[in-house]
């Protein structure tokens, strides 16, 4: 059986629409596939959650400061969250950092759930859900009845979304 070695491949190579099919081989070295654990993945979702939280209220208090601004100055904000404390936080911190704002997990996981929804929803009314875009990620994961992660109000295990944020969805 072969393998194709994606680092030989010429990384100015497209796939025809000028998009670039691999990244420079010295980079590809450095690169490496990385599996959380369910902590670990729980951990990321509800930082996930607190960067959505914290984009929409800088968004609101600073509108006129970032108006204009590539991507509505999301990276403005950017710059400043990833200064946060809570990237230095363990799981176990950020639940108690969630309790201290009055937040459950499964209240920030829902909140995440439908800021993507939200998203999903808007890029297909913008023609975007088939532009590889992740338009369809926002779907629930089958566990609950309402696709937001949300189980009826009942809280056993928050129903975690397969997706992954990217930039794409940021804005």
């Amino acid at each position: 059986m072969a393998f194709a070695n994606s680092a030989s491949v010429n990384s100015t190579s497209s796939n025809g629409n000028g998009v670039p099919k691999t990244i420079d081989p010295s980079v590809m070295e450095t690169l490496k596939i990385s599996i959380p654990s369910k902590t670990g993945k729980r951990r990321s979702i509800l930082i996930d959650a607190f960067r959505i939280l914290g984009w929409e209220t800088f968004r609101s208090e600073y509108k006129e400061e970032l108006k204009g601004l590539e991507y509505g100055g999301y990276g403005v904000f950017d710059e400043l969250w990833q200064q946060e404390e809570i990237h230095n936080l363990s799981y176990p911190e950020i639940v108690e950092y969630a309790k201290g704002l009055e937040f459950s997990e499964a209240e920030l996981v829902n909140l995440r759930n439908n800021y993507y929804a939200k998203k999903a929803k808007a890029n297909q009314g913008n023609g975007n859900a088939g532009n590889g875009s992740n338009g369809n990620r926002a779907t629930g994961n089958g566990s609950n009845s309402n696709g937001n992660g949300s189980n009826s109000g009942s809280y056993e295990e928050p129903a975690y979304n397969s997706q992954e944020f990217d930039a794409e969805d940021l804005f």
